[in-house]
């Protein structure tokens, strides 16, 4: 029987880490449910797959003006299509973004991480429960 789960590699600075942290912890907040920080990734992903283009801009944006990637690694265990969700906003983002170079899935993983921070509470509560329906 195949795993339903993969790992994920992210390479953090400090402050990378800090938003990190922050997000689970802003999560946990949120949903009032103590969960696994793959999951945290998880609904970071799907919210960020669910915003604006000019929120997955400012998000990427803030990977580099930030300093969030670093050499650090940590490994997040999460659902394989996690990377395909990853993967398709990549594919939105070059298509809409008028010939901007294709970003990573690590900065993808972050941008993701920084909506998560800052998202709407009615937003996140919604992709955790898309998250959670889907498992």
């Amino acid at each position: 029987m195949a795993r339903a789960t993969r790992t994920f590699k992210l390479r953090l600075s400090p402050a990378g880490l800090e938003v990190l942290i922050a997000s689970h912890c802003r999560l946990i907040q949120q949903t009032r449910a103590l969960i696994a920080w793959g999951t945290t990734l998880h609904v970071a992903v799907e919210h960020l797959a669910a915003c604006p283009l000019e929120q997955v801009t400012d998000g990427l944006r803030s990977v580099t003006d930030d300093g969030l990637a670093g050499s650090e690694e940590h490994h997040l265990g999460a659902p394989h299509r996690l990377g395909t969700m990853a993967a398709g906003i990549i594919e939105h983002y070059c298509r809409s973004s008028g010939g901007s170079p294709a970003p990573t899935l690590g900065a993808i993983y972050l941008a993701a991480l920084t909506q998560l921070v800052s998202g709407q509470r009615g937003d996140i509560l919604a992709a955790y429960d898309r998250v959670i329906t889907s498992s």
